[in-house]
Order: structure tokens, then sequence, then C-alpha cells
């Protein structure tokens, strides 16, 4: 049973349990508002799941590499994004003085980067 369908089940249960007495009395309305319930936490659920599994990117879905860095003096930082290409890429640096700020994209190569300008944003 899939996991949406154990969740409507048991919020149908748990509406026709009608803990609160908030449900009506007739059994057919009750039964009705139940499922009712029981779809909606289903559905709430099953949204959930979806955002859940595509990585919480509001629907953009793919591979995503970000970077967000700050560089000063003599630093170096460097990322790469794997062994695949990614869908998106994704950097705001910030480097001053002699320091580097790389990031590439899956399967390049590593190249020596050229040193940041002061105050280069890329």
């Amino acid at each position: 049973m899939g996991g949406t369908a154990l969740v409507f089940l048991l919020s149908f249960k748990l509406g026709q349990a009608d803990p609160f007495g908030w449900l009506p009395d007739k059994d057919s309305d009750n039964v009705a508002a139940a499922a009712g319930f029981g779809g909606a936490m289903a559905a709430a659920f099953g949204l959930a799941g979806a955002w859940w599994v595509g990585g919480g990117q509001d629907g953009e879905g793919g591979t995503a590499v970000r970077q967000r860095a700050r560089a000063s003096g003599s630093a170096r930082i460097t990322q790469s994004g794997g062994a695949a290409a990614p869908d998106r890429l994704d950097q705001r640096a910030r480097a001053a003085g002699d320091s580097r700020v790389r990031q590439s994209a899956g399967g390049e190569q590593d190249q020596a980067a050229e040193p940041a300008e002061q105050g280069e944003s890329a």
C-alpha cells in the first residue's frame, strides 16, 4: 500500500472516530466528512512528499550546484559539481586581495583560476 493511501486510510478512520464531536450525527454525512478529511490529508501528504523528493526547489527540479563564498587575503575557495554537469549553477562570491573563488560544473578539468580583482563578484 502506498504512503498516500495509508495517510488517506488513517485520516479517514480518525475522521470516523470523531474524537472532538465536530462531525454530523447522521452516518452518511459522517462518512462524507471523514472521506473529505482523508482526501485533504492525503493530498497535503502527497504534495509535501513531492516537494521533498524534488529537493525542495519549488518545482525547478534537476540538480543544482550552489556556492556562496567570501574570500580575502590569500584564501582559495574551490567547489566542484561532481562527475556529471548539473542543470543549474549558482555562485555568489566576493573576493579581495590575492584570494580566489572557483566553482566548476561536473566533468570540467580543474584549471588554474585567475586571481580575483578587488571586489569582483561572479
